[in-house]
């Protein structure tokens, strides 16, 4: 199961990267709840539309995706943890460099629940101009 399920979450994360919307529909179930904690514009609740709107989203403002490196990946029981840096130009010609650790709980081989960290004040910073001040 730890094998599968990290390759859950490591795919989901690759999608992420690519902005493809398409991709994270596999490994996401239809009732899925993500948490962006913090306080800033990429913060808040999402279901699974909104997910898919946050793909959709990197795909539009990436010059060259988010460009993932792994830093780790833990597995136990339906919980993966990965930790990741994501460097990226966006469209605007700024540099976007976020750090990040996604906990994804799963449930019959699909992310059910989506626990996400990053810096939200670099996302308001360096996304917001791009969004009008609503990125994801």
């Amino acid at each position: 199961m730890g094998q599968a399920n990290k390759a859950v979450g490591l795919k989901f994360i690759e999608a992420l990267g690519a902005g493809d919307a398409e991709a994270v529909k596999t490994v996401i179930s239809d009732d899925v709840v993500a948490v962006a904690k913090g306080t800033g514009i990429g913060a808040g609740t999402r279901n699974y539309a909104e997910i898919i709107a946050v793909f959709d989203m990197f795909s539009q403002v990436t010059e060259t995706g988010l460009n993932p490196k792994i830093v780790s990946v833990t597995a136990e029981d339906d919980r993966v943890v990965v930790e990741w840096e994501g460097n990226c130009t966006l469209v605007n010609g700024a540099q976007y460099n976020n750090q990040y650790i996604h906990v994804f709980f799963l449930r019959d081989g699909k992310i059910y629940k989506l626990n996400e960290y990053f810096d939200t004040k670099l996302t308001n910073d360096v996304l917001g101009p791009l969004m009008g001040g609503a990125a994801g």
